[in-house]
């Protein structure tokens, strides 16, 4: 498995290209989380990370580092799942899949271990390509909506943006395709009771804009029309285009300021 060798104090990891790989047989426990769904059991609206272990073994209870935060964390709420059922894991080894439960803070791409300077490459992603408003016309439900939303979201189904200079507290939602969106609004009114209504957003491309822009730097960028500057979820500003052509006039005329189509890693 592909791993990245963490250097320096904190969290800063920077990438070896001659990393060595980890191993099955590596006496080291690591795994990395793939996968995170939310509301697995509708009576407690609980979230499950599920776990692939990669080497060393797994025991219930053991504290490992979760790299990406860089906090120990107690694995005691850890099982196997098999549809409704769950099975309680004392032990696990590489190949195995365990679900820990009760951890906010994981991610899809995290890695857990007992060796810090471990940290697995993350798992492929895709720039968003369609953008939607999520509204919730029931205001009643104004609180399940939320609730939900803010679960599935941290499952990857979509992601949120918050417009800059704007108090709507309207979501702008951003997909792959809009089968993700249609996924996410049924799971909405299903598992949480939560009417929704969608509205096309009027953009069609966003791109990453460099952390180290200061407030100043982004009230002076000059945006093409219909584009607007946003934040995602870790407060990373991004740009959002309603054309290609938008996108490309804007980076045509602003070489100095790179765009990436991806968040940074964290």
């Amino acid at each position: 498995m592909p791993a990245t060798q963490a250097h320096g104090a904190g969290s800063h990891f920077v990438s070896v290209s001659d990393s060595p790989l980890i191993t099955p047989e590596h006496p080291t426990f690591s795994g990395f989380i793939f996968k995170i769904q939310a509301n697995m059991d509708p009576k407690h609206r609980d979230r499950i990370a599920f776990v692939r272990v990669v080497s060393g073994r797994f025991e219930r209870d053991m504290v490992v580092t979760h790299v990406q935060s860089g906090r120990k964390v107690r694995l005691s709420s850890s099982h196997k799942l098999f549809g409704n059922e769950r099975e309680t894991v004392d032990q696990a080894f590489p190949g195995d899949i365990i679900g820990l439960v009760g951890h906010d803070g994981f991610g899809i791409g995290d890695t857990l271990t007992t060796d810090p300077a471990i940290c697995y490459d993350e798992i492929p992603r895709f720039a968003p390509e369609v953008f939607e408003y999520f509204h919730n016309p029931n205001t009643a439900k104004f609180k399940q909506f939320r609730q939900g939303l803010d679960q599935l979201l941290l499952e990857g189904v979509a992601q949120a943006f918050h417009l800059k200079d704007t108090a709507s507290r309207v979501p702008l939602l951003a997909a792959v395709g809009p089968l993700q969106f249609e996924v996410l609004q049924y799971r909405l009114e299903t598992e949480y009771n939560a009417e929704t209504r969608r509205e096309s957003a009027p953009f069609q491309a966003v791109r990453w804009l460099p952390t180290t822009l200061s407030p100043e730097d982004l009230d002076t960028l000059s945006l093409p029309t219909g584009s607007r500057i946003a934040f995602d979820a870790d407060r990373n500003p991004v740009a959002l285009f309603p054309t290609e052509w938008s996108l490309n006039y804007f980076a045509q005329n602003n070489p100095a300021i790179p765009l990436n189509p991806l968040p940074p890693k964290k």
